[in-house]
């Protein structure tokens, strides 16, 4: 049977064909429409409560000083009856009104779709006039994992029905074409609600405008907590200070008043606002069909989690000096590189979101999913070709939005420090024949820390054993060591936390733990020293594995002929010296981490602790110095040293300058080159030896079919 063939219309010029009018809408239901009107009306209503509150506080000062403040009277208390109301009530109008005179964040330029798009541009608006909508008045591009259209800003959007769609570009490198006219006709559908967008529009900024005032500090609230935390030295001191608890009370008191506006807005709108999703689905379906539903959205779920890790990536290569030339482009190579097993576990994702809480904005996906394919629908356009075919010069764009990115973000990059998404995503990973090799031969019960000590391989028990019976052994384990490399990482990972909590014990700082109570040093401390504890089980099969290895790699070694013996001997030597100078490398970088994480949560008001956060900065980049001068005697293979390599990957250390702080962050990547660097050597010693090991007919520790 011959395949089908591609349609020879472009996917573009497959959405010109779309008719007007030819998506049918769900049927009208009033009583919906008012009563999301009615909750339009409602909220609106708040803020002017909220005003209200704001008149009734300065009607109540002028009534208080006009009538009732005390006169004829000398003394402390008159003074205080005369200054205390004034200040608290005064500070108290002036907070409530910040919002009308307070500078806005400044929002970041979008990145327009350039004139040579036209093509697309005009498959949107046929779109539009298929779900009966006004088209976009502008389009924008963005590196999100998302799409989304909203009201211009100004009267020409909220009175004029002026939009704009703003398309995530991550979504057309990783989408079919039929996922992505999905998509943006569920937005489109949204708008063809009509009074009702307008309606949800001013519900949601008024939310938005609630939920700022009843939750949100900023520099004038830290500024009075810091007055009221000041050092009252004499009696004008104290009496300032008194007047600013007491407007703190009182500003906790209105932000419990305006916490209790935003959740009766919040609460009246979640329902419809979910009724809404599902109306705007009912597009989607039309559109590119109701068995595409479930597809598309596991594949948003899977683009976000892709994105998550290209940006984890792409934040570890900034310290090293580089950054990835199209962050799109980098999101679907990841989601191409995932294993059978991830995929399961998005899927789960999926399927576990079952149910829908009352106050989300949102359905639950599985909501979703069935309301779409309780009605079956063919759709109208089905073209499975990928998204990226709707544009002209895609891959120009999404390089385009990349750079705009970055440079919103206001990080220095060029041409020589953009990688390609593949060099980007194969930091730190092994060529695919080691991969392979080491796979074989480790069976996965190796893992990158405790390093191994190849001098173990000599000692007891490890030396008790022969070649095939050190392997038979290393079988027997392997039950008791799966999960094992991934726990001692969650350990180490959680004595990082409970460092910096026994460090901020130590320097004598006042805080709270994550769940609100206070320290308990003699705990902190115990459970520091258990998940250091170098004889926890964990630990002890671990290094009993490690040996074991190490014993392994002695006996191949031995057996290997020249050249390769020598080859395999200095790679034995450096290893050891890497498992030596570990500990130093570990203890240092962990002193690193301690000191940005001191620094990063210091108050301006903490002079002393920023002292000696500062000496802490200024130590650790003397000891790195030291360090990396020791390590420029341990060579390694074409002549370079250690010290010189890890060197080369804090590419931004000369950005640091005389900040000791800034020195200590970009000397981050030391950890990662250092381990990356131990894990090809070790990989490349696991070739020689499994080459041995086959020569000599000793059974692996799993038997692999060959390939």
């Amino acid at each position: 049977m011959p395949a089908p063939t591609a349609p020879a219309e472009s996917p573009a010029g497959l959405m010109r064909a779309m008719a007007p009018g030819s998506v049918p809408r769900p049927p009208r239901r009033p009583l919906y429409s008012i009563l999301l009107w009615l909750v339009a009306l409602l909220s609106r209503l708040l803020p002017v409560v909220y005003f209200g509150l704001v008149a009734g506080l300065a009607w109540l000062g002028y009534a208080y000083y006009a009538e009732w403040a005390p006169r004829g009277m000398s003394g402390l208390w008159t003074v205080l009856a005369w200054v205390v109301p004034g200040f608290v009530i005064g500070v108290l109008v002036l907070f409530l009104l910040k919002p009308l005179f307070a500078p806005r964040t400044k929002v970041p330029d979008a990145v327009r779709l350039p004139g040579e798009e036209s093509a697309f541009r005009d498959a949107v608006v046929a779109l539009c006039g298929a779900v009966g909508v006004a088209p976009p008045r502008e389009i924008f591009l963005s590196h999100s994992v998302n799409a989304w259209v909203q009201f211009s800003a100004g009267p020409a959007g909220l009175v004029g029905g002026a939009r704009t769609l703003t398309i995530g570009l991550p979504l057309v490198a990783g989408m079919t074409a039929r996922q992505l006219v999905g998509v943006l006709a569920h937005e489109f559908g949204h708008f063809a609600q009509r009074g009702g967008m307008r309606a949800a529009h001013v519900i949601n900024h008024v939310n938005r405008w609630l939920e700022s005032r009843a939750y949100h500090r900023d520099e004038w609230d830290d500024r009075l907590q810091r007055w009221v935390e000041g050092d009252g030295d004499d009696d004008g001191g104290n009496l300032f200070q008194l007047m600013c608890v007491a407007t703190l009370a009182c500003l906790g008191l209105t932000r419990v008043f305006l916490r209790a506006l935003f959740q009766i807005s919040f609460r009246m709108s979640r329902r419809l606002s979910q009724e809404m999703e599902f109306d705007a689905d009912r597009y989607e379906v039309a559109v590119a069909g109701s068995d595409n539903f479930a597809a598309t959205a596991l594949r948003l779920r899977a683009l976000s989690q892709a994105m998550h890790e290209v940006e984890a990536a792409n934040g570890k290569a900034w310290r090293e000096g580089s950054l990835v030339r199209d962050l799109p482009a980098a999101a679907a190579l990841r989601l191409g590189q995932w294993r059978a097993e991830d995929w399961q576990a998005i899927e789960r994702q999926l399927d576990n979101d079952d149910e829908t809480r009352f106050w989300a904005s949102h359905p639950a996906d599985q909501a979703r999913i069935a309301n779409a394919v309780s009605r079956p629908v063919e759709g109208m356009f089905l073209d499975e070709r990928p998204a990226a075919a709707l544009f002209a010069d895609f891959p120009a764009l999404s390089r385009r939005v990349t750079e705009h990115y970055y440079r919103e973000m206001a990080l220095e990059f060029g041409a020589r420090n953009l990688v390609e998404p593949a060099q980007l995503l194969g930091m730190g990973e092994l060529p695919e024949d080691l991969a392979q090799g080491w796979k074989r031969f480790a069976n996965g019960m190796l893992g990158p820390v405790p390093l191994l000590d190849p001098s173990e391989g000599g000692l007891l028990p490890a030396a008790g054993f022969d070649w095939q019976g050190c392997v038979d052994e290393l079988r027997r384990l392997g039950p008791d060591a799966a999960d094992l490399w991934p726990r001692l990482e969650r350990t180490r990972t959680r004595g990082d936390e409970l460092e910096l909590w026994v460090r901020l014990v130590d320097l004598d700082v006042d805080f709270t733990m994550p769940d609100g109570s206070d320290p308990d040093p003699a705990a902190l401390r115990g459970q520091l020293g258990a998940c250091r504890d170098r004889n926890s089980a964990d630990r002890k099969l671990a290094v009993r594995i490690l040996g074991l290895f190490a014993r392994r790699f002695q006996l191949a070694v031995a057996a290997l002929a020249e050249p390769e013996r020598s080859q395999a001997q200095a790679k034995l030597a450096l290893l050891q010296q890497l498992h030596d100078a570990w500990p130093k490398v570990e203890r240092l970088l962990s002193e690193g981490r301690v000191c940005l994480r001191l620094h990063g949560g210091m108050t301006r008001d903490a002079d002393e602790l920023r002292a000696r956060v500062y000496a802490m900065a200024e130590q650790y980049r003397r000891d790195f110095e030291g360090a990396l001068s020791k390590f420029d005697a341990v060579m390694l293979a074409g002549g370079s040293s250690l010290g010189r390599r890890l060197r080369s990957r804090c590419g931004r250390m000369s950005s640091a300058g005389g900040d000791p702080f800034a020195f200590v962050h970009v000397t981050a990547p030391v950890e990662d080159a250092f381990l990356d660097l131990y894990r090809r050597e070790l990989a490349e010693l696991a070739l020689l030896a499994d080459a041995a090991e086959r020569e000599h007919g000793i059974r692996p520790i799993r038997l692999f079919q060959g390939r």
